[in-house]
């Protein structure tokens, strides 16, 4: 089968590997599509060591597959999974923090998403693989995991009805946010430096969705939506972490710092505790989603309470990885999502985007 491996820094190859045997338990899935994301940047930016990297999570396909045991799908079954399973039995698991669970950090799928086919532990199909209705379209379910890893972190910072919450970066994370906050009647006031992201987020029907580069505009904003009071949470989807510390103010009294990003490679931020101390802020992260909020998601997306049509307009086949790369980091596009199955050919474009030749290495 064909799988893009990690080989180093910004060396991503296109490999003829043999397809993962699945032993007691285990299920074989023909990958149908798996998106792009941002830790998968990451790992492909990064001088990492262990050249074992599992890239590709978001992804949606078929039961090829199933070994002894298995009566929880069948072949042919379209399904999703996600990539990391708790133990729900340890400390961590038993306190809420699932994504904390060692068995959690240990665990992915062999070799990873952006390949033909994966194997599925018994774990992971026992406790975060689920049908997918054959209504619903497989670019649109890889949407799933990244929505309950924004519902966890909707649940962490206790966002409800009635709250302001100013969402920073209007990229696929920061979009699904507010989409989420807006569907519990949440006030979302969504910033991002780029116009276009801007007028995009204002499609979707984030009423107050602003570049920022006023730079009294925004607390006046927040003053006037919150009686004075300022916003119940700020959640920081982009960045650099240096604007940290200087939002503390658009945050009520007793409000929420919600860190829902990574900052390795950007300056530190320098944050006042004694500020945070006197007027009872909290600073919160969030990681990745706990199995309910697995759950969850998948129920909001088979039942369409969340359009995420927008997100899934942008297809490539794996030989055309550095192609969807390159359209992601030029913020051409808000969302890559590859078809491992599907040639060049059969892979969509967006806006009439002329397709560049391949430099993907093999």
């Amino acid at each position: 089968m064909k799988a893009l491996l990690y080989q180093g820094p910004q060396n991503i190859q296109l490999h003829e590997i043999p397809v993962p045997a699945i032993g007691d338990g285990e299920i074989l899935v023909c990958v149908e599509a798996c998106g792009l994301c941002g830790s998968d940047l990451v790992k492909i930016d990064a001088n990492l060591r262990d050249r074992s990297v599992h890239l590709g999570h978001e992804l949606a396909g078929r039961v090829h597959a199933v070994g002894d045991g298995v009566t929880k799908f069948k072949k042919g079954d379209r399904l999703i999974v996600s990539h990391h399973v708790p133990c729900l039995d340890c400390h961590y698991c038993e306190r809420g923090n699932e994504s904390m669970c060692r068995e959690f950090k240990r665990t992915n799928l062999d070799p990873g998403g952006f390949a033909e086919y994966v194997r599925i532990s018994a774990n992971h199909v026992k406790h975060v693989a689920f049908k997918l209705p054959a209504r619903v379209p497989f670019t649109h379910a890889t949407m799933i995991e990244p929505l309950a890893c924004v519902l966890r972190n909707i649940r962490r910072i206790n966002s409800q009805e009635g709250d302001t919450v100013v969402v920073v970066g209007m990229g696929f994370i920061g979009l699904l946010t507010s989409l989420a906050l807006k569907r519990i009647g949440v006030t979302v006031i969504g910033l991002d430096i780029d116009h276009i992201r801007v007028r995009l987020a204002n499609k979707l029907g984030i009423d107050h969705a602003y570049t920022g580069k006023d730079g009294g505009g925004i607390p006046r904003l927040i003053s006037q939506l919150t009686f004075n009071r300022g916003a119940d949470a700020l959640i920081s989807t982009a960045g650099p972490s240096s604007l940290i510390a200087p939002r503390l103010e658009w945050i009520r009294d007793g409000g929420i710092m919600n860190i829902f990003a990574g900052y390795t490679s950007l300056p530190k931020a320098n944050i006042n505790l004694d500020t945070v101390y006197h007027r009872e802020l909290t600073l919160l992260s969030s990681y990745s989603p706990q199995v309910q909020d697995l759950e969850e998601a998948h129920r909001i997306i088979v039942k369409e309470e969340i359009d995420v049509s927008l997100f899934a307009r942008d297809t490539f086949g794996l030989e055309e990885f550095d192609e969807a790369l390159r359209q992601v980091r030029g913020r051409e596009i808000v969302k890559a999502i590859l078809l491992p199955g599907k040639g060049a050919a059969q892979s969509k474009r967006s806006l009439g985007k002329k397709r560049r030749k391949s430099t993907v290495k093999r």
